[in-house]
C-alpha cells in the first residue's frame, strides 16, 4: 500500500495509543530520577516534566512513521507501508542454534543476550528488519528504539551526536549530558544499522566510539547488523545470529505481497514460471532483495534470468524505461540527455569510484563533486551533474532520497556496477589482483559479480591464486601424521585452510570475550565465532572459530559451482564426550600440525575433524562443501595452460 499525506496524519493517530503509555511508563519516571539535570533547563515548574513528554512525544511519533515506511525498488519513489510488504524473517543463533522468527519482537527473545549482531549477505533484509524490530518494540511498548545508520558516524560525528540530532532535531534545547543520562538509566534500544559501511578511513574511530557507548549505556538493548566483516570481532560481547535463507513457499508470498500493491498483476504467472524453471532461479529465491528484483524485471519483461549479472542487466533495463511500463508508450527523456549506454558508463565510474571508498550515500554537493569526476573520466559525454542527480533520483531511480541525502537504493547496485566498470577496464587484471590482495570484506560481493562479468581475468587471478594458496598449504603441513590415513588429512587441511579453529574444556561458563583472549594470545587471528555446550555438571566445552577473508572467495566459489569441491559429511559429530577425555582442562587447543597436538592424536582425529566440520565452523550455509586436493591440482593445471597459451597470443597479428 503506497501511502499518501492522509496516511501519515492517520500513522500519527494510530501511534498515539502506543506512544501515550510509554511516556507514562518509561519516560516520566526517567524525567523525576533525573529532576537535577532536569532543572538546568530554563523551563519553569510543573512545565519542565511537560516539556521532556512532548520532546519524547515528537520523537517517537516521528520514529513509528518513519519505521512504518519503506522506499523500495520495486516501487520507485513511493513510500509503502511496511506491514503490507515485510515478509516475517527468521534469525538463527551461532551459539546454540535456536532460530527465532521475527513477526513481532519478543522481549523472551532479546533478554538473555541483551546484545546481538545480525550478520549475513547483501539482500538478506537487514535494515527493513531493524525498521521492523522498531516499529514492534513501539507496537508492544516494549522499548524506546533509536535507529542509527553507522554510515553517518565519522571522526566529527559522534554516537551521541547522532542520537541528540535524532532526539532534538529542530531547537536543540536538551542538554547533551542529560541525553546520556537518560540512555544510563536504561529503557532503549540502539539500533546499530550497517556496520560494514562505515568508510574505513573512519571505522577504528567509530569502534572504539560505539564500545565506549555500548559500555556506558549497558542497560539498553543492542542490535547490530553488518554483512561479513572481519572487524565485528571487536564486539565479542554480541551474541550472533544470521538470517535464514527463504523457503520458496515464502518467496513467493514474498512475491504476492508485491502484488497487492502493484496495478499490473504477474504474481501467478511468475510463480507459474519459476516452478517451471526452479534451478534456474533458486539463488534468487532465497534472498528477499533478488526476489523484489526478480519481480520487478519480471513485470518488465516476462521471463527469468539465467544469471545474477544478467539478473542485474535487466533490473538497469527495467528502471531505465520503468516510466514506459505504464504510461501506454510514452517516453520519458532522461534530463542528462544521456542514452542508456551512455548513462551506464556514467553510473559504472560513479560506482567504482564511491566504492572504493566504502561511500554509498552523500549530501547533493558531494555527489555533484563525484558526478563531475566521473563525467571527466567519460571522455566525451557532457552533461548537467544536477540532470544527473535528477534522473538518478526519478527518472532512472537507482538512488532513493531522504531528506538531503541521496544513496544507492541499494549497495548491491553500486557493486554490479563497480564490477562492470572493472570488467571493461584496460587494467583489469591489475584491479582484481589489488581487490584480491586487499582483504576487504565489502569487496566480496564485486567479486562475486566478477565472476560472470570477466570470468577469464576472475579464473586466472582469484581461482588461480586460491587453488594455489591451498594446494601449498596440503603439500607443507601435516607431513609427519604417517599412521593417519591421507584422506583424513586432507580433510583437516580442508576445513583449516582459511579459518582458524579452537578448543576449549573449562570447568566454569566463562564468556566469549575470555574464550577468544585466550586464543588470540596464541594465534595472530581475530576469533569471531563461538560455540558452546555443558559435557557435564562440571565441565564446560567451548569452539570457537575465525573465519577469513578467502574463506569468503571460497563461498563465493562453492555458489558457482567451481569443479574443486568435494562433499565431506561429519560422520562423528555428536562424539563430544570421546574428544573431552583427550583435551586439557583451561588451555586454549589450536588447530596446528603439531604432532604433539591432543586433537591430533590417531585416536580422535577424525572424530576432531567432524565436530569442527559439523558446527558451522564452515560459513553458512555451505557447511559440507570443502576444497578438493586432487581437484584443485588439476584445476590449477587447467588455468596455468591457460595462462601459457594466452602469452603466446598477438592480438594484434592479421588486422
Amino acid at each position: 500500500m503506497e501511502l499518501n499525506l492522509s496516511d501519515i496524519k492517520d500513522i500519527a493517530i494510530i501511534a498515539k495509543p502506543f506512544i501515550d503509555p510509554i511516556i507514562t511508563t518509561m519516560i516520566s519516571p526517567k524525567i523525576k530520577l533525573l529532576e537535577k539535570w532536569v532543572k538546568k533547563q530554563k523551563t519553569q515548574g510543573d512545565m519542565i516534566e511537560n516539556f521532556f513528554e512532548s520532546k519524547f512525544t515528537e520523537y517517537l511519533n516521528r520514529s513509528y512513521q518513519k519505521f512504518s515506511t519503506l522506499n523500495i525498488l520495486v516501487f520507485p519513489n513511493q513510500q509503502i507501508n511496511i506491514k503490507s510488504i515485510y515478509l516475517p524473517l527468521s534469525i538463527r543463533s551461532t551459539k546454540d542454534y535456536k532460530e527465532y522468527k521475527i513477526d513481532l519482537f519478543k522481549q523472551e527473545f532479546i533478554e538473555p543476550y541483551q546484545r546481538i549482531v545480525i550478520s549475513d549477505t547483501a539482500g538478506m533484509g537487514k535494515s527493513t528488519l531493524m525498521k521492523w524490530i522498531g516499529l514492534s518494540l513501539i507496537e508492544q511498548k516494549l522499548s524506546i528504539p533509536i535507529l542509527i545508520e553507522l554510515k553517518k558516524l565519522n571522526d566529527k560525528h559522534s554516537i551521541i551526536d547522532e542520537i541528540y540530532n535524532q532526539l532534538d532535531p529542530i531547537d536543540q534545547s536538551f542538554d547533551k549530558d542529560l541525553v546520556i543520562k537518560f540512555l544510563e538509566l536504561g529503557g532503549f534500544t540502539i539500533l546499530l544499522d550497517g556496520f560494514d559501511e562505515i568508510q574505513y578511513e573512519y571505522r577504528e574511530k567509530v569502534i572504539i566510539d560505539l564500545k565506549d557507548f555500548v559500555s556506558k549505556a549497558s542497560k539498553n538493548w543492542f542490535i547490530l547488523t553488518s554483512r561479513p566483516d572481519s572487524s565485528l570481532t571487536s564486539f565479542g560481547e554480541f551474541q550472533m545470529f544470521h538470517i535464514t535463507p527463504l523457503g520458496i513457499e515464502e518467496s513467493f508470498e514474498l512475491i504476492k505481497k508485491y502484488d497487492s500493491i502493484n496495478k499490473n498483476k504477474v504474481s501467478d504467472q511468475l510463480i507459474k514460471n519459476i516452478k517451471e524453471k526452479d534451478t534456474q532461479v533458486r539463488e534468487f529465491l532465497v534472498n528477499p532483495f533478488l526476489v523484489s528484483l526478480l519481480y520487478k524485471t519480471y513485470t518488465y519483461n516476462k521471463d527469468l534470468p539465467s544469471k545474477k549479472s544478467t539478473f542485474y542487466d535487466d533490473v538497469y533495463g527495467a528502471l531505465y524505461k520503468h516510466h514506459d511500463l505504464s504510461k501506454d508508450g510514452f517516453k520519458r527523456n532522461k534530463k542528462s540527455n544521456l542514452d542508456i549506454q551512455d548513462f551506464r558508463l556514467v553510473l559504472r565510474q560513479l560506482a567504482y569510484d564511491t566504492a572504493k571508498i566504502v561511500k554509498v550515500e552523500y549530501n547533493e554537493q558531494d555527489l555533484v563533486k563525484y558526478i563531475h569526476e566521473a563525467k571527466v573520466k567519460c571522455v566525451g559525454l557532457d552533461f548537467k551533474e544536477n540532470d544527473f542527480i535528477e534522473d538518478i533520483e526519478a527518472n532512472v531511480p537507482l538512488f532513493v532520497r531522504e531528506g538531503s541525502i541521496l544513496k544507492w537504493a541499494h549497495k548491491s547496485l553500486q557493486d554490479y556496477f563497480a564490477a562492470e566498470f572493472i570488467g571493461t577496464s584496460k587494467d583489469k587484471e591489475k584491479i582484481i589482483q589489488l581487490i584480491y590482495e586487499s582483504r576487504k570484506e565489502n569487496y566480496l560481493n564485486i567479486i562475486d559479480f566478477l565472476y560472470e562479468i570477466e570470468y577469464k581475468s576472475f579464473r586466472k587471478i582469484i581461482v588461480g591464486n586460491i587453488v594455489r594458496s591451498f594446494i601449498n598449504y596440503c603439500e607443507n603441513t601435516y607431513r609427519d601424521f604417517n599412521d593417519i590415513k591421507e584422506i583424513a588429512i586432507r580433510d583437516r587441511q580442508a576445513i583449516s585452510f582459511g579459518i582458524s579453529h579452537g578448543f576449549y574444556l573449562s570447568e566454569t561458563r566463562l564468556e566469549f570475550s575470555t574464550i577468544r583472549k585466550k586464543f588470540e594470545a596464541k594465534i595472530k587471528e581475530p576469533m569471531n565465532q563461538m560455540i558452546s555446550r555443558p559435557v557435564s555438571k562440571k565441565e564446560h566445552f567451548f569452539q570457537i572459530m575465525a573465519s577469513t577473508y578467502e574463506q569468503g572467495i571460497i563461498n563465493i566459489l562453492i555458489s558457482k559451482n567451481e569443479p574443486i569441491f568435494r562433499i565431506k559429511n561429519a560422520k562423528n559429530a555428536n562424539t563430544v564426550e570421546k574428544i573431552v577425555k583427550n583435551l586439557p582442562k583451561n588451555k586454549a587447543i589450536c588447530f596446528d600440525d603439531d604432532i604433539n597436538n591432543p586433537i591430533n592424536v590417531k585416536e580422535i582425529f577424525d572424530v576432531i575433524t567432524d565436530v569442527a566440520l559439523s558446527q558451522g565452523f564452515m560459513t553458512r550455509p555451505y557447511e559440507n562443501h570443502i576444497l578438493d586436493y586432487e581437484k584443485c591440482k588439476v584445476l590449477l593445471d587447467k588455468i596455468e595452460k591457460e595462462n601459457a597459451i594466452d602469452e603466446q597470443k598477438d592480438t594484434l597479428a592479421g588486422i
